[in-house]
């Protein structure tokens, strides 16, 4: 699919207020199956230093080339971070190598990243998204187990945790969707803040191949949310999805300056 059915495809959801569909097809040929075996936490001290060396020496690099030469990203509210050792950031998913920004805009930070299971990829690719730290999630009772016990893991050992609350990614629109509960079911469940970002646009005046001006990225990092001792775990989950997403509203508002719509809307 190309970028430009892409976009088609996500305007016609967004008319029909399916905000959180995938659009591009999935071969699942190329993913290998998410089963109980998944290593969500390597478990031997050679495959952890493997992981180490294949993130230094080729994930990095290409984070900071796709962050910095590519999307010339600027980062606004890095001070939010401040004194915050673990937490669960959300992110518009806008971008297949949104991940990447994040993981160069954030450093030094640890980040893992939960994504969906057909990101488990065969080949070169998938083998450092696993290096990196990907969290497949996935429907089956035993393996959502490992993923959440990984999760908690994780946070205990002062990592950031990225979800994508839109679910799909839609390439480079500029609206915040609605929101799953995933997020902020797991900010609740381990009593840990939610850092809010989203990537808003720069025109480049440059174009790609399908005549698409090419987008410079800016990164709003916004103040942590944190659960509130006060509310039931339902009431939580709600006040910070509700939260998280009056804050990307905000910014998305203020960047762009003008009401956020969508399509169909009065």
């Amino acid at each position: 699919m190309t970028n430009k059915e892409h976009i088609t495809k996500y305007k016609e959801f967004e008319k029909q207020k399916k905000f959180n569909e995938e659009i591009n097809p999935i071969n699942w040929d190329d993913c290998y199956p998410v089963t109980k075996d998944f290593e969500y936490i390597p478990k031997s001290p050679w495959k952890r230093f493997c992981n180490a060396i294949k993130r230094g020496l080729f994930v990095s690099p290409y984070a900071r080339k796709i962050a910095k030469s590519e999307r010339k990203t600027m980062v606004i509210g890095k001070q939010n971070l401040k004194g915050v050792k673990s937490a669960i950031v959300t992110c518009n998913h806008v971008y297949i190598y949104d991940c990447l920004i994040l993981k160069h805009s954030l450093k030094p930070h640890k980040l893992k990243y939960c994504v969906a299971e057909f990101n488990n990829r065969k080949g070169f690719l998938g083998d450092m998204m696993r290096a990196e730290g990907i969290l497949p999630l996935s429907k089956k009772f035993e393996v959502l187990k490992s993923f959440s016990n990984a999760v908690e893991h994780y946070l205990l050992y002062d990592n950031y945790v990225v979800f994508y609350p839109e679910q799909s990614m839609w390439y480079m629109y500029d609206k915040p969707r609605p929101l799953k509960n995933g997020a902020f079911h797991y900010a609740t469940k381990f009593d840990v803040p939610i850092i809010p970002t989203f990537i808003t646009y720069r025109n480049s005046g440059k174009f790609d191949k399908e005549g698409l001006e090419i987008k410079y990225f800016t990164l709003h990092i916004l103040e942590p949310i944190y659960p509130k001792k006060t509310l039931t775990k339902t009431q939580n989950i709600e006040y910070l999805k509700n939260k998280n997403f009056e804050l990307w509203k905000q910014v998305y508002e203020q960047t762009y300056e003008k009401k956020l719509k969508y399509t169909g809307e009065k």
